[in-house]
């Protein structure tokens, strides 16, 4: 099945932003000659302006609405001439209209497409889809065909307005040829202008396939959808077997013929006569017989004789046994839907046999083991032909085998060409009636496919023997038939052609059983809409998910299941957003969840389970179903859950949804997560992998950190004790003066600071003089920094102590070096900042560096930085 991310006709298809290139809304049901468009609608809902209701009457109220919350009953959605007042918020824009399936009319190939040659990729085509891709191809430049590419629309309303509403399948080139004539005489182009666009239609005819073809959306449109490939894909499957057929039965013939000739009765007057009696004016059959030898040559064995014979009845009688029919149709004729179809007309080649209830299954085992009984017969004679015709053909090894041929014993090529067995029912009764028998028949692997019709779920009796309205959890047929493991499920509905048609080609190819799990396209007379848009309602809100289940597709189970032609299949159900006035009249818009209960508002049987609070009565108590749903068991009972609803008079509106509804809810978003998990989507395991990974990983990384850290903090350790240990030895050298070259005074780099220079004694003063500089303070600044600044001189290190650490190395190269034993030195105090001298020695891990004075008076925040070298200067 195809994964590709295409439109999908449910509520997310509705809402998608190219929608105004659409053909879409209708406000009528006449549309030749209208250009087809979404219609926006007049207005948008609005919240209402309530204020809250006095706090005695919104308890009353609350008891009450808690009572129809636990039981179901006092509810109810107002309906007026039969039609609802009330409508889903995001179905909102389409109550009232008629909604246009653009999704169909679709074109799909028939045999007589195959016959004709034609492009087997290219077999399904929305109608749009269609004509576009006609249009690209004949007048592909953005400037040609200007007047039929702005009509284009009107064609396709033209096209839909001929099929529309017909349970049929049209002949695709009729109908072409009849919309195109139309067009042109509604457009009536004069001139230039009307030669060019003549031609272009012209043109567009020959570009459109020419056969095939349109099916409209009806009731049974995937019928005759499965009709069309059945016969598209029998005639490409039997070309090649009427071929082999017909070779191998000429061949055969050859042989007969020569082994007639062995016979010396071959050779009589009369039998040359016979063969030769164009030649009887100039030969004399008398004489030639006399002359001719009379044999000589192996005679074939009589045994082998009777098998070629026996295997050329069977390759004539082909078209009987094998080429003659389409499918063989085991149908309920207890159903009056099926009834009513003109099998002979609309599906030709389709046999029907039908059945009781409860004996479905038994016929249509019936029906297989015959006619594949007679398919059998042909194949097993292609096959002993073939060994024939080589002279390969061993009794001993060959004659049992071909004794026991049967079904089982067909490859690939041979299932395809034989007529499919369709068993054709409502689920009903293959949950009732038909459960064990189909079972078994399931478990037995014939290859038979099954299409059933999904109606409404029958009413599940309580234990008080009150109807639930199928409140309870369902059977699901297509899990059911999952449980078997060897089979193909398709379940999804008409409004997905395309994911139909792929379904089906594959389901009807694969050596397997194959179920087509549909829901009906009339959803019964207490729907409210019109079919295509209830279809999509059950799509979107989980009543009805498609899925897929290739049981052969790979050995892994997950690999089996394909659900992403669901809207959103991520989440458990589908965000929209919706376009409303708030309490103040300002444009804003809601996110809403799509779910069960908004789908339930559609069907009658659920109105019950519904009741409108009035604004005044809202509270923080009331809370959107989707949350309602994830919350603890202890405290479900203290919230009411509610959906939005836009009535009559476009205001947005609270429906509370009672219990009972809750738990059918509940119900299809567990289905949903069975799918979803077996799909891979949300799987337990791999969460739960996937968490335990995540802990492996954080407690590796936590270790690897802290042996890091250990081991960087024993290295740091062990070069602390290494650095004071070396700076002890060298200070004991010194001063013990043991290793004097060490510490010699010449030696550069050992002390890096120069002396400071002797301050001059000035002589002294008389005492007048004294007394007269006590009393003339000097200048504040040259008390404080001049003299501090002199005294300290230029940088410098204890360079016996440094521990090689790099910190004043990397604050500045050309302040601080090395020297030959890698221990530090001033090297040019004027090469960089003070500032750079100060951080080395604020970084320094044994504090020898001593910042003397800066160098620059001019320099930058010097006064911050002198205060900070301050306790470094030793």
């Amino acid at each position: 099945m195809s994964n590709k991310d295409s439109d999908r006709e449910t509520i997310t298809g509705f809402f998608r932003d190219d929608a105004l290139g659409i053909p879409g809304f209708l406000g009528d049901k006449e549309t030749s000659g209208a250009v087809l468009s979404f219609e926006e609608a007049a207005s948008l809902p609005r919240l209402p302006k309530a204020s809250p209701a006095p706090e005695a009457e919104q308890k009353a109220y609350w008891r009450t609405l808690r009572a129809f919350f636990r039981t179901g009953m006092g509810g109810g959605l107002p309906i007026a001439d039969g039609q609802l007042q009330a409508f889903p918020a995001l179905l909102s824009p389409f109550r009232g209209k008629e909604y246009v399936q653009y999704n169909f009319p679709c074109w799909v190939a028939d045999a007589e497409s195959v016959a004709k040659g034609a492009d087997a990729e290219a077999s399904f085509f929305t109608l749009q889809r269609l004509l576009q891709r006609a249009v690209e191809k004949m007048a592909p430049q953005e400037g040609q065909a200007k007047i039929l590419k702005d009509n284009l629309l009107r064609l396709e309303g033209a096209i839909r307005t001929k099929v529309r509403f017909a349970d049929a399948a049209f002949k695709a080139v009729p109908v072409f040829e009849e919309a195109l004539s139309e067009l042109e005489a509604q457009l009536s182009v004069k001139g230039e202008e009307g030669k060019a666009f003549a031609e272009d239609l012209l043109r567009l005819k020959k570009a459109l396939p020419q056969s095939g073809v349109l099916i409209p959306f009806s009731n049974h449109a995937p019928l005759h959808l499965l009709a069309t490939v059945i016969q598209r894909q029998l005639l490409i499957k039997r070309q090649a077997v009427q071929s082999e057929i017909m070779h191998l039965a000429n061949q055969l013939k050859d042989i007969l013929a020569v082994e007639r000739e062995k016979d010396p009765g071959a050779h009589s007057a009369e039998k040359l006569h016979s063969a030769l009696d164009f030649a009887d004016t100039f030969l004399n059959f008398e004489e030639l017989s006399s002359v001719l030898p009379s044999g000589g040559s192996e005679v074939m064995p009589e045994e082998r004789h009777h098998r070629i014979e026996r295997v050329l009845d069977s390759l004539n009688k082909s078209e009987e046994l094998l080429l003659g029919h389409n499918a063989f149709v085991v149908l309920n004729e207890e159903h009056p839907e099926f009834n009513e179809i003109d099998w002979k007309h609309n599906f030709p080649g389709f046999d029907i046999c039908p059945a009781a209830s409860g004996k479905l299954s038994l016929t249509a085992s019936e029906v297989f083991d015959e006619q594949y009984g007679k398919a059998a017969r042909v194949f097993a004679a292609i096959r002993i032909g073939q060994l024939e015709v080589k002279n390969q053909y061993v009794p001993e090894m060959h004659s049992d085998f071909f004794t026991h041929f049967d079904w089982r014993s067909f490859n690939e090529q041979e299932l395809a060409a034989c007529a499919p067995v369709l068993m054709l029912a409502d689920a009903g009764a293959w949950l009732e009636e038909e459960l064990n028998a189909f079972s078994r028949q399931l478990a037995l692997g014939r290859p038979i496919k099954y299409m059933a019709i999904q109606g409404r779920q029958p009413a599940i009796a309580t234990e008080d023997g009150q109807p639930s309205a199928g409140l309870a959890f369902r059977r699901e047929l297509g899990a059911l038939v999952i449980a078997h493991r060897n089979a193909f499920v398709l379940q999804s509905s008409a409004i997905r052609p395309e994911y139909l048609n792929e379904g089906f080609i594959r389901g009807i190819s694969i050596f397997a059983p194959a179920l087509f799990y549909l829901p009906s396209a009339q959803p019964g007379k207490e729907a409210t809409v019109e079919p295509s848009l209830w279809a999509s309602a059950a799509a979107e809100g989980r009543e009805f998910p498609a899925f897929t289940f290739d049981s052969q597709k790979g050995p892994k189970w997950g690999s089996r299941f394909d659900i992403h032609e669901n809207p959103q299949p991520e989440v458990d159900w589908p965000a929209h957003q919706l376009a409303m006035h708030n309490e103040k009249g300002e444009e804003s818009a809601l996110e809403l969840r799509f779910t069960f209960a908004d789908f339930a508002v559609l069907d009658g049987h659920f109105n019950n389970y519904f009741h409108i609070v009035p604004p005044e009565y809202w509270t923080e108590s009331l809370i959107p179903m989707e949350e309602y749903l994830k919350l603890p068991d202890e405290e479900g009972y203290t919230q009411v859950p509610f959906i939005w609803l836009v009535d009559e008079h476009e205001q947005l509106q609270r429906a509370a949804v009672a219990w009972p509804l809750v738990l059918a809810c509940q119900e299809r978003l567990d289905f949903w997560h069975y799918l979803q998990e077996n799909a891979g989507i949300h799987s337990y395991h791999v969460e739960v992998a996937t968490e335990t990974l995540s802990q492996e990983l954080q407690q590796a990384a936590e270790k690897k950190i802290a042996d890091l850290q250990a081991g960087h903090e024993a290295e740091v350790e062990k070069a602390k004790e290494e650095s004071a240990r070396n700076a002890m030895e060298r200070l004991a050298s010194m001063l013990l003066d043991l290793d004097m070259d060490t510490i010699s005074p010449t030696s550069p780099g050992l002390v890096s600071f120069p002396a400071p220079a002797a301050k001059p004694q000035p002589e002294p003063a008389p005492e007048p003089t004294r007394q007269a500089a006590k009393e003339t303070p000097p200048p504040q600044a040259a008390a404080i920094e001049e003299p501090e600044e002199e005294g300290l001189g230029e940088a410098w290190i204890e360079t016996p102590l440094c521990t090689s650490c790099n910190e004043c190395i990397d604050a500045n190269k050309r302040i601080f070096q090395y020297n030959a034993d890698k221990q530090a030195f001033v090297a040019d105090p004027k090469g960089g900042a003070f500032a750079d001298i100060v951080r080395a020695a604020e970084k320094c891990p044994v504090k020898i560096i001593h910042p003397g004075a800066p160098q620059n008076p001019k320099e930058e925040g010097l006064e911050e930085w002198v205060k900070r070298a301050a306790p470094l200067q030793g």
